[in-house]
């Protein structure tokens, strides 16, 4: 047995969101910010707008309001000036405790201003918001991190025989087991890295000055980290699997980057797609109106990346004596994806179908609803090209395999196709 699967270890914090700053804008800080303040304080935040010049401030509702003021990207140290017009903006707008937070430094003058005139004002780096968002139940990635990473646990070749040979049974018809007639030949298996994203959008619209839709929800979508493709909802059953079949991978496959830049823009248009609602509205004239509310990216927080090696299997396999090749995304059960062919090919005409079809037993044949048949006297399924048939009345034809053939007496075979 290998020696890195025997390490079991629950791969993630259950109860942990995760946040992360890297490749953030201004108005993506400020949303960060938002979600850690709200969760920190237990109360609900709004826009302020404390400085006519800017955007990116906000008021956290708790017992009393606190003024934030979200500085970022902060390339100098925030200084005493700072600190002076914030000071004075709180006044003129009578709040009594404010917050500045930044992703960069704050100057010795800055600390040294709020302590010497006892100013109501709090200044938080990125250690300090932190500190802050680990109480709320936050953890913030702000430094140079890898996501979480777990390898899927491969099936031996045993069990994947069988996994595949109940997957056989469930699609197709055969008159014998299936499972004693499948023979792997060979079997390879490499890691693929996949991703799994969650989301959250909190949006507001407006249009003749009120608040006509808000568009809540959460979600999550899993993305091939070779291609950037999002993947559909199958990739769940995978996924769900991780906490009891998985292990942290070591070495090189540890060392994978966080999601590229691609990839997360990929994703905001998804869920930008996703969440688009047309609003039916009254205009300022009294006029029936549609608004088109489509969340921008300043709305959509990303939370909780976690990467996942997912074993793909490149098999050559023997059924009834044919061989076939399949590729498949496992995933430590019975539950696999096929990654080609996506569907069963029929051996007669080329035709792709998804369930349905036939397995020859006399020379491995698979075949589509039309191009099967199953023998009237014993049940042997069959193609057509290895099945006999007898004619009745109506030009009837009935399906006969060659044993049987051999017994009738007296009747007209012959070849069905």
């Amino acid at each position: 047995m290998n020696t890195k699967q025997s390490k079991t270890k629950t791969p993630f914090s259950v109860f942990m969101r995760t946040l992360y700053t890297e490749g953030l804008d201004s108005e993506g800080f400020e949303q960060l910010c938002e979600e850690i303040f709200s969760a920190f304080y237990k109360a609900k935040v709004k826009r302020s707008f404390l400085f006519e010049n800017s955007n990116t401030d906000f008021v956290v509702l708790s017992s009393d309001r606190i003024a934030v003021d979200c500085r970022h990207p902060a390339k100098s140290p925030i200084g005493r000036p700072a600190v002076e017009k914030f000071f004075l903006a709180m006044k003129s707008r009578k709040v009594r405790e404010g917050i500045i937070v930044t992703s960069g430094r704050f100057a010795g003058t800055a600390q040294k201003h709020v302590e010497e005139n006892d100013l109501p004002i709090t200044l938080v780096d990125m250690e300090k918001l932190a500190a802050m968002a680990y109480k709320a139940g936050i953890k913030l990635v702000y430094k140079k991190e890898e996501p979480e990473a777990f390898t899927i646990i491969s099936n031996s070749d045993r069990e994947f025989r069988e996994h595949l040979a109940k997957r056989l049974k469930q699609e197709l018809m055969c008159s014998e087991d299936i499972g004693l007639n499948v023979t792997i030949l060979s079997r390879n298996i490499t890691r693929v890295p996949f991703y799994r994203i969650n989301y959250r959008v909190d949006a507001e619209f407006e249009a003749s000055g009120k608040i006509i839709h808000r568009e809540k929800g959460e979600g999550y979508f899993y993305v091939s980290e070779r291609t950037g493709k999002i993947e559909d909802g199958s990739f769940a059953k995978i996924f769900d699997m991780v906490p009891r079949m998985a292990y942290t991978p070591e070495g090189k496959e540890a060392g994978l980057l966080k999601p590229r830049k691609q990839i997360t823009e990929s994703l905001y248009d998804r869920v930008r797609s996703v969440h688009t609602k047309y609003i039916p509205y009254i205009t300022g004239s009294d006029k029936p109106g549609v608004k088109t509310c489509i969340p921008s990216k300043k709305d959509i927080t990303v939370q909780n990346i976690m990467c996942l090696f997912l074993p793909v299997s490149d098999v050559e396999y023997e059924l009834f004596g044919k061989s076939r090749n399949i590729r498949s995304l496992e995933s430590s059960s019975d539950d696999f994806i096929v990654v080609e062919p996506s569907r069963h090919i029929c051996d007669i005409c080329g035709g792709r179908f998804a369930a349905g079809g036939t397995v020859c037993v006399k020379c491995g044949n698979i075949a589509d609803a039309k191009h099967g048949v199953k023998c009237t006297r014993c049940g042997k399924t069959l193609c057509v090209s290895c099945a006999f048939y007898v004619s009745r009345f109506l030009g009837k034809k009935e399906p006969i395999c060659g044993a049987c053939a051999n017994k009738e007496t007296g009747a007209k075979i012959k070849s069905y196709k």
